[in-house]
């Protein structure tokens, strides 16, 4: 229920304020009875992309590069780990690979299989506990490379009616699940800044890196998820159903 009421009046806020603009040229759209619409879509994120690396502001489309992942939650994991990360900025983020995407107008769910070949991040972090029974303690500047990332997308989109009753998306709901396959971290600042000791620990996570990335993967997927979610509002919510999804 509550969630419901939340919705409701996240809604209401944006109903006051939404009036459809004029579709841009860099949005291919898709009629809603194309038998290939996946394809279509496919193609249409393709003829986007460049816009996607660069923004469009006065669309108040951001940038995908960075992909700015503010708000990680800190999270707490197993031997008591706690991890916060905050100021996270994510570099490679425009050149994800759509491998399979299933639609679904009716319901409007959408998912898809992607591929993220490179990610680079950076920002602060803020670790207490033991990682491959190795205690670990430290603040600072982190940065990450990520590589052969594979996720799964499911998309619940919503309706919303503007101030003139037309129909305009929302997605109302986006989780991202990702597998990391190759990566390296280096966390300045463990330990006080003690060199051996950072060093010692850095060396262990990165020869053990699928075991610690599963202790910060729940937050990545969480972080991933919100910022795709706003950026794909930003997208779609000026526009009508009809504008993004002709019948004809």
């Amino acid at each position: 229920m509550a969630k419901g009421v939340t919705l409701v009046l996240a809604l209401s806020a944006i109903v006051s304020r939404t009036v459809a603009l004029e579709l841009p040229d860099f949005i291919k759209v898709c009629k809603r009875n194309d038998p290939e619409i996946e394809s279509c879509i496919k193609d249409s994120v393709e003829f986007l992309r460049p816009k996607l690396m660069t923004g469009v502001p006065e669309y108040s489309i951001p940038s995908l590069e960075p992909l700015l992942l503010k708000e990680l939650v800190a999270a707490e994991g197993s031997n008591g780990l706690r991890i916060t990360a905050k100021d996270v900025k994510a570099f490679g983020a425009s050149n994800f690979i759509i491998q399979k995407i299933r639609v679904d107008l009716d319901t409007l769910r959408f998912a898809l299989d992607i591929l993220l070949p490179h990610l680079y991040i950076e920002g602060l972090y803020e670790i207490d506990g033991r990682v491959l029974l190795l205690p670990i303690r430290g603040n600072g500047p982190m940065t990450g490379n990520m590589t052969d990332a594979t996720g799964s997308v499911k998309i619940q989109a919503d309706f919303f009616k503007d101030e003139l009753g037309e129909s305009h998306l929302i997605l109302s709901e986006f989780r991202m699940r990702i597998n990391i396959r190759k990566g390296s971290l280096n966390l300045e600042n463990l330990f006080g800044g003690d060199p051996t000791l950072g060093t010692v620990v850095n060396n262990a996570i990165n020869s053990n890196f699928d075991s610690f990335i599963k202790e910060l993967q729940p937050l990545i997927e969480k972080a991933l998820s919100t910022a795709f979610q706003d950026f794909g509002n930003n997208i779609v919510r000026p526009f009508t159903y009809d504008q993004l999804f002709p019948e004809k």
